[in-house]
């Protein structure tokens, strides 16, 4: 599966938020000691984040800025061009652009803080935000100048704002951002005379129903409507569409089960348990939903940009769909990375300035129209041709309901909390209330107290 922080192109395998809303975020998360302590013998050892020692020798009168990002080749020839193209606007100023791989990209960036090594500009994925705000590794970025957050994607901006004592700070800006959609196969569709994709979960089951056959006559469905994962960024598209909260205003509760919490999952739960038709995919030894979508046992599943390509060159007649609406309308998953200007970088003014470069409407529609991705920029809609990446335009819709994740100093706490309980809901081994409650207590008592 593709790696959900990672922006995902979509031609290579590499509750709404409504928009005038984006500034009301929250800081939902509590330290860790262990994390506390860690950057404390940062702070005790080394100069914290000495970035771009000037050497012996060095040009002093051209704006140095290191950058470090995880792109893959095409995206990074891309940020290539793109540097160059700022430097052309910005004479006297250099950006140099480093790749780091995107697995350990984390930990080369916290060793790069205790070595005295940390880039200026650093790519990171959108989860790992939290850490470094918290440890107070990256800057402010109105301090250099104005962000209309209305201009970008709610839910990758939104995972880069923090409300502090009332006033709005924004700690990094998106450079990518992905989320689920609806994929049918629109051979199955035309069999069964449907024409058009579902809008609502209502007609979704009804879909699914028609859609789950005994193709064999063994009297058992060798045909699925729906298959589907259990891990909980797999369900917030379910949470969304029924407007759960997942924390508590003040971020010190988990509020997960709440009566709308409970339905959402009930949904998921019944289309295997009740319904039967959803495969059970989700179970260990099962075809994975995108397997079975190629091999023609599902009809429909949710998945993102990054099997577009995977699915057009086996031949895959295909549609994709906006998620389904619930009782808060469609919404989806998010994932991403986000650019962030590190607390000691050389010429923040400059880092701020090249960020506000990558992430404008005429840059935005560049990179995404090359690379087919999600502008993260709302305003690069006018300088497109959808007509040529119709998938483009589906999921660009899509991310403009997209509910950031909670902003909690450990995601992958929040899914170790939640994985096992989820599966126990779907299994019948709990009932979803049971699972909820359990789900909310463990994510209060390991991931937001302050310990």
């Amino acid at each position: 599966m593709k790696n959900k922080g990672d922006g995902g192109n979509l031609i290579s395998n590499n509750s709404n938020i409504p928009r005038k809303n984006t500034s009301q975020v929250y800081c939902f998360f509590r330290k860790k000691l262990g994390f506390v302590i860690f950057f404390g013998y940062l702070i005790a050892s080394v100069p914290f984040f000495a970035c771009g020692k000037k050497q012996q020798g060095e040009d002093t009168s051209v704006k140095r800025i290191v950058l470090w990002e995880t792109y893959n080749n095409e995206e990074h020839d891309e940020i290539v061009r793109i540097a160059r193209q700022f430097e052309k606007l910005n004479p006297g100023t250099e950006i140099s652009i480093q790749r780091v791989p995107w697995g350990g990209h984390e930990s080369k960036l916290m060793t790069s803080m205790i070595t005295n090594t940390a880039p200026d500009i650093a790519r990171v994925d959108v989860a790992f935000l939290p850490r470094l705000v918290i440890s107070g590794s990256v800057q402010e970025l109105t301090q250099y100048g104005s962000i209309n957050t209305d201009d970008f994607v709610p839910a990758a901006i939104n995972s880069n704002v923090w409300m502090e004592n009332g006033v709005q700070k924004i700690y990094g800006l998106p450079d990518q951002t992905t989320g689920a959609a609806l994929f049918y196969n629109r051979k199955m569709f035309r069999a069964k005379g449907l024409k058009v994709p579902p809008e609502t979960w209502e007609d979704f089951l009804e879909y699914a129903k028609t859609l789950t056959i005994d193709t064999d006559g063994d009297g058992r469905p060798n045909q699925f409507g729906f298959a589907m994962d259990k891990e909980l960024w797999w369900t917030f598209p379910f949470f969304n569409t029924y407007g759960v909260k997942f924390l508590s205003e003040d971020g010190t509760r988990c509020i997960l089960n709440s009566e709308a919490g409970i339905k959402a999952l009930q949904f998921k739960v019944d289309l295997y348990q009740k319904y039967k038709v959803e495969a059970g995919a989700w179970q260990s030894g099962a075809i994975a939903p995108d397997t079975g979508f190629i091999n023609g046992m599902y009809a429909m599943i949710l998945t993102g940009p990054w099997n577009i390509k995977r699915f057009k060159d086996v031949g895959l007649d295909f549609g994709i769909a906006l998620i389904p609406r619930g009782p808060a309308g469609t919404s989806t998953n998010v994932g991403g990375s986000n650019m962030v200007v590190l607390k000691k970088a050389n010429h923040p003014e400059i880092c701020f300035k090249f960020l506000q470069y990558l992430t404008s409407p005429k840059i935005q529609a560049q990179w995404a129209s090359k690379l087919a991705q999600i502008p993260v920029n709302i305003n690069a809609e006018r300088n497109m041709d959808f007509s040529r990446q119709p998938e483009i335009k589906l999921f660009f819709e899509q991310m403009k309901t997209a509910v950031a994740r909670p902003k909690v100093i450990s995601y992958n706490g929040l899914e170790n909390a939640a994985n096992p309980y989820l599966y126990a809901a779907l299994a019948g081994k709990k009932t979803v209330k049971e699972a909820l409650d359990t789900i909310a207590k463990t994510i209060e008592e390991e991931i937001l107290v302050e310990k």
